[in-house]
């Protein structure tokens, strides 16, 4: 019985230690080249899941609110839908650049990047560049949300966005309703 008992903690401790180890950035405090590679593991599975899952990105640009649809499952050239919630105007299609999910794995993986200080705490990443500010926020070492300030924008108000995975009821509906952006004159 006590050895059943000895076994059974050993399989729980060794379980929890290896689930723990498995996350990139739970509880962790680290910077540096650490950090970078944590950051690199997160943006990479969280961009994995999106292409799967789809999603919808709220973007918050000083008083303006978009929204940035993505369906995997549409046909090529329709999987990506935006709208200006602030104005209500009619959501368009979209080319594949304004998900900011694709942006932010390219920029991750910059020499800007690189040359910056990244650190993580509390999970969220800091990278700290000459002229910008982001902030990740990571759960599950998946990214939902990030805070972007950049003194190139001339704004004080940082680009917020949101990301949610998977596409609900309310948000296919949306996209659903997407028409042809206007031609330019």
């Amino acid at each position: 019985m006590f050895k059943r008992f000895v076994m059974l903690l050993v399989i729980s401790i060794t379980a929890m230690v290896g689930l723990s180890a498995c996350s990139a950035t739970d509880n962790r405090t680290i910077s540096g080249q650490a950090a970078q590679e944590a950051l690199n593991i997160v943006v990479d599975k969280s961009v994995a899941e999106f292409d799967k899952a789809g999603g919808s990105e709220t973007l918050a640009v000083g008083q303006t609110t978009y929204v940035v649809i993505y369906d995997p499952t549409a046909p090529e050239g329709k999987q990506v839908v935006s709208a200006n919630l602030s104005d209500k105007s009619a959501p368009t299609f979209d080319k594949p650049e304004a998900v900011s999910m694709h942006a932010l794995r390219d920029l991750v993986k910059s020499s800007k990047v690189k040359e910056a200080e990244v650190s993580l705490a509390k999970n969220v990443f800091t990278i700290q560049g000459t002229d910008f500010l982001v902030e990740i926020f990571v759960t599950n070492d998946i990214v939902y949300k990030s805070n972007i300030w950049s003194t190139a924008s001339g704004s004080q108000d940082p680009q917020v966005i949101v990301t949610t995975y998977g596409i609900s009821a309310e948000t296919q509906k949306l996209f659903d309703s997407a028409t042809e952006p206007a031609a330019a004159q």
